[in-house]
């Protein structure tokens, strides 16, 4: 009984300070003050960067897939280390995500894209836009299967009027027009990259009809993982996730897609119906990636373009059906950091 009072008295006091205060806002005075207090705690907390431990750490900046009845943006991964920072894909809504969690944008390296669906390149140039005013010392360069090059050009002509506004506004000095354009490089299946002491292995992915489309692992000091962008489990798939520190990939649920397919015919509404019965052949499900890890020495599973993606508690239920401990559902902000020669996985909610 006494507990109750507590917490009535401190609810009470509470909200008639919180009304006191938001009262006193309507005076000019007061709310200068609020309004400076606001703007210099939004400052700082733009450019306060990530800590960058020695460790291999990757921050899941989009998690979601067009079929999205959620808050989350479309698939993104960025990958840093103390000498490194690369994003793989960046779909609609991530760049906030990046924004507003402290990347340090000014030493963005590359993007890495996996193949060429619209969730997986929305915001190739907001990326680039980004990193170009907050001071990327070289030309942004973009990664990916054949098909790159046009992909890049395309975008640096669409946005050109947008640099030269900016560059005109602010001066060559601050925003130099070489710089607010994307450079490309091709990758292969198999080929590497190799930058200092992490190294980027493209591998063939499959996601028929969007094809050629490729996965990244990434290796440094020791530690491993491996990013799927869209695909089934193949061999290339069990090949390149063997011992890996983390592994994250896209996932369908079978049972929910199956739902949606028979309230949609229920509905009458045979179009979409049509559309959930043809993703279930190019985006690998949950038990499919279940049973690589009886093969495969996968120590940490993480699902991300969540297909279908939402918020709700039954949905994620579902998703960790028969799961182990070890397979996690992905969310937007979310951090993994793995130090340097360790086994030990750190998980951050932001």
């Amino acid at each position: 009984m006494e507990m109750k009072k507590f917490l009535l008295y401190g609810f009470l006091i509470t909200t008639t300070l919180g009304l006191a205060l938001r009262g006193s806002l309507e005076f000019e005075k007061p709310r200068g003050v609020a309004l400076k207090f606001f703007t210099k705690t939004q400052t700082e907390n733009g450019s306060r960067s990530v800590p960058t431990p020695d460790a291999l750490q990757v921050f899941l900046c989009g998690t979601a897939s067009p079929i999205n009845n959620s808050g989350r943006a479309q698939a993104c991964v960025a990958v840093l280390t103390p000498q490194h920072f690369y994003l793989v894909d960046v779909g609609a809504g991530s760049t906030s995500n990046l924004q507003s969690s402290g990347l340090p944008f000014d030493r963005l390296q590359g993007i890495l894209i996996t193949h060429f669906h619209s969730d997986h390149i929305a915001e190739i140039y907001e990326a680039n836009l980004l990193s170009w005013v907050t001071g990327r010392p070289e030309q942004l360069k973009v990664y990916g299967p054949e098909g790159i090059k046009n992909l890049v050009r395309n975008i640096n002509d669409t946005y050109a009027p947008d640099r030269s506004y900016r560059t005109e506004h602010h001066s060559e000095k601050l925003l130099p027009p070489i710089l607010g354009l994307m450079s490309h490089e091709r990758v292969e299946p198999g080929g590497i990259i190799v930058d200092g002491d992490l190294v980027i292995t493209p591998y063939l992915s499959d996601h028929h009809p969007a094809s050629p489309a490729v996965g990244y692992r990434f290796d440094y000091r020791g530690r491993s993982v491996v990013v799927s962008g869209d695909s089934n489990i193949t061999e290339e798939t069990r090949i390149i996730t063997d011992s890996v520190d983390i592994l994250i990939h896209d996932a369908r649920s079978e049972r929910i897609i199956k739902e949606m397919v028979n309230a949609s015919k229920d509905l009458g509404l045979n179009r979409r119906a049509k559309i959930f019965e043809d993703i279930q052949d190019y985006h690998a499900s949950t038990e499919s990636i279940l049973k690589l890890t009886d093969t495969s020495q996968i120590k940490t599973v993480v699902f991300y373009h969540l297909v279908p993606t939402s918020d709700s508690f039954i949905v994620e239920l579902e998703f960790k059906r028969g799961m182990p401990e070890n397979f996690l559902v992905g969310t937007d902000r979310q951090w993994f950091v793995l130090p340097s020669y360790s086994s030990e996985i750190k998980i951050i909610e932001q």
